[in-house]
Order: C-alpha cells, then sequence, then structure tokens
C-alpha cells in the first residue's frame, strides 16, 4: 500500500507529538486554575473522563489527550485518526464522540489495546460551520450546534439553531430542536441588568454587544437547560430550549483568552477552557452563570 509523502510527514510529526506528550510538570486546579501541556496549546475540546481526568482533543490532531486536573499522574495520549480541524467532544459511556467543523461526526472506541473510529456520519452541510457538541444524558442522545447563524441573510445570521443527533445512528434531526435568537438573547440579559459584553465603536461610543460565536455547549446536570460558550464573547450563558436566557457569567479574557471548551465536572464545577495565546492553554473553573 502506497503512502502519500505528505500523509507519512503528518504522521511522523503526530508520533512526535504523542512521544513528547507527558514531559511537561504537571499542573492542578486546586487553585482554581491550571496550564496545560506544550502539546495541548491549541486545544479545542474537553470532557469529564474518569479518575479525576479531562480528556482533550488538540485541534489539528488526530489523537485524544487525557489531563490529570489532579496533577498526580503525566498527560497521556492516544492516536485514533489523521489529522484534522477537530473542534468537539463528549464521552458517552465507555466511548467518545468527536466532531470536525466540517460536519464529520464519530465514534471513537477503545479495543484491542488501541483507540479507533468504529462508526461516522455527517451532520447537515451548507453554511454551517460546526463547532460544539454535548450529550444530553437524561434523553439519551447528542447535541450539536454551529458556530454561528443557519443562513446568509439577516434574520437567519442572528439566529443559532440546536440539533439532536441519534446515538444509534448518529444521524441529526433535520428540525432543530430549538432555535436561539441573538438579539433577543442581549435584549434579556440588558433587562436583567447582566455584566453584558461591550464593545466601542469607531465613533468611540460603547454599546452592548453579543457576538454569539458558539464553541462549545454543554447540558446543566439534571435540568432543561444550556450552557453555552461564546468565543468572541469571553462569555458562558445558560438557557433553556424556549430561548430564555437564565443567566451570563464574563470571562476573564487575560487567563482565558481564546475560550474553546467547556464540561461540567463529576461535582458539579463548570471548567473552561482556552487556546494559549502566545502562552501555554489553560483550565479554569467558572462559578456557574
Amino acid at each position: 500500500m502506497k503512502v502519500s509523502a505528505r500523509k507519512l510527514v503528518a504522521s511522523v510529526a503526530l508520533l512526535l507529538v504523542v512521544a513528547a506528550c507527558g514531559s511537561d510538570p504537571v499542573d492542578d486546579l486546586a487553585d482554581g486554575v491550571c496550564e496545560l501541556p506544550r502539546e495541548l496549546r491549541e486545544v479545542s475540546a474537553i470532557t469529564q473522563a474518569a479518575d479525576g481526568t479531562l480528556a482533550c482533543l488538540q485541534d489539528e490532531l488526530g489523537a485524544l489527550f487525557w489531563f490529570d486536573i489532579e496533577g498526580r499522574r503525566p498527560t497521556t495520549t492516544a492516536v485514533f485518526g489523521e489529522r484534522g480541524d477537530y473542534e468537539a467532544l463528549v464521552r458517552v459511556d465507555a466511548d467518545y464522540w468527536l466532531l470536525r467543523s466540517d460536519g464529520y461526526l464519530a465514534r471513537v472506541a477503545h479495543a484491542a489495546g488501541t483507540w479507533r473510529i468504529v462508526d461516522s456520519s455527517w451532520l447537515p452541510g451548507g453554511p454551517r460551520e460546526w463547532e460544539a457538541l454535548c450529550f444530553d444524558a437524561s434523553r439519551r442522545r447528542l447535541l450539536a450546534m454551529p458556530k454561528e447563524g443557519v443562513g446568509s441573510s439577516k434574520s437567519e445570521r442572528d439566529q443559532r439553531a440546536l440539533f439532536a443527533i441519534d446515538l444509534a445512528t448518529g444521524v441529526a434531526t433535520e428540525a432543530p430542536v430549538c432555535v436561539l435568537q441573538r438579539r433577543s438573547l442581549l435584549r434579556q440579559a440588558e433587562a436583567l441588568g447582566l455584566d453584558v459584553p461591550v464593545r466601542t465603536t469607531d465613533k468611540g461610543k460603547e454599546r452592548a454587544e453579543l457576538e454569539l460565536t458558539i464553541s462549545e455547549i454543554a447540558v446543566m446536570p439534571g435540568k432543561a437547560e444550556l450552557l453555552l460558550l461564546s468565543a468572541k464573547d469571553h462569555a458562558v450563558l445558560r438557557v433553556d430550549y424556549e430561548g430564555r436566557l437564565l443567566g451570563l457569567r464574563r470571562l476573564d479574557a487575560a487567563v482565558l483568552p481564546q475560550p474553546e471548551g467547556l464540561t461540567v465536572l463529576a461535582d458539579g464545577r463548570l471548567v473552561v477552557a482556552s487556546e494559549g495565546a502566545g502562552g501555554a492553554a489553560r483550565l479554569m473553573v467558572v462559578p456557574m452563570p
């Protein structure tokens, strides 16, 4: 079997990253914030694993990384496939589901001592750039959301659609589970007196702004509510399926310059992960919005 030079170089580079993993000192979350190893500088997703670890994705590598948030063990990793723009990761039972920005959805399982892709499917294409994925345990389904609007018109650019995915088939529902309205959420935040992101206009005036660029989502344990991580806004929002805003929490941009992932730990803590912008990637415990 012939292997292209490009794929060979990519495979060698990935193996070198894997070999280097675990060489960095292990930080922990005891003080609420910690730095990730240099191999995870471009961390794109995190999910609760087991035994005090987080499973992590790096958005260019087909590999899983397990980071011990208690600092007892070095980071470990396993290659599952080729390089790609991997944006989301969630654990369901003993397996992991991952999502690429182009809508490629895959289930990764452990068998015969290795992690490999055992099932895959495609989410609807078009203008969507997929970024967010989570597990709705109460209904045994996955939920996925594109980064921005559902189309090119003004009203479509304002909408954020949430789709349900059947665990057995990997197929998404044709109609969204709910559609959130960006401007409606902004008005609700102002009415509730929440700390809303602001931007300075070209004329030097400050005005409230909510870009709502979704980089990750999570289901609030035991509730019919969602957590939305908005990267450009440096904020976590809590909403229900009717589009009501229940809370908003601003993030410290100095600590989390490019927030890409979030997960709720077994003890109820909310953890946000940020890529490193000129430095190390970080995890931070954030109060619930």
